[in-house]
């Protein structure tokens, strides 16, 4: 689901798409229950990748060249 706002452009992770299985933080199927990523601008600073808790958003990479997406390893 891709979403875009002036200025803020964010959509979930499908894992399947990118060249990561997952974060690789400890405990992670019991705390991600789904993945995200945004950008502040038009791909110029690259995306913040991370997962949200109640309303927290818990930062795991930043990505300034947005290379999740490239093939898969």
């Amino acid at each position: 689901m891709s979403r875009q706002r002036k200025g803020l452009r964010f959509h979930d992770i499908d894992w399947n798409d990118t060249c990561e299985d997952c974060f690789g933080i400890p405990n992670e199927e019991e705390l991600v229950d789904k993945p995200w990523q945004f950008a502040i601008s038009a791909n110029e600073y690259g995306r913040v990748h991370g997962f949200f808790i109640g309303n927290v958003f818990y930062i795991v990479w930043f990505d300034p060249e947005h290379k999740l997406y490239n093939k898969k390893k």
